[in-house]
């Protein structure tokens, strides 16, 4: 299992075996889930709720001056709604 000197001799052994290392990756992998999927929605709340006037592209991040999308100029910083804020 682990450097291959030691390795299960019997099938329950080797089936004990997978059984606990398909359990550790899921230890690791769920809660990495869990976070990346926080981090994502947390970082989706700072996005802004204005159209582009010139596409109608909208999500732009709370600093953007121009279009992500056709580099076109955003309303004034002033006029704009922010999610997240507050």
């Amino acid at each position: 299992v682990g450097y291959g000197d030691l390795v299960p001799q019997t099938n329950l052994g080797k089936a004990l075996a997978s059984i606990t290392m398909l359990l550790g990756y899921s230890i690791l992998a769920v809660p990495t889930g869990i976070f990346t999927a926080e981090l994502h929605q947390e970082m989706q709340s700072h996005k802004v709720l204005v159209k582009c006037p010139n596409c109608s592209q909208a999500g732009h991040d709370s600093d953007a001056i121009y279009c992500k999308h056709c580099g076109s100029e955003l309303a004034d910083p002033d006029k704009r709604v922010v999610r997240g804020e507050g």
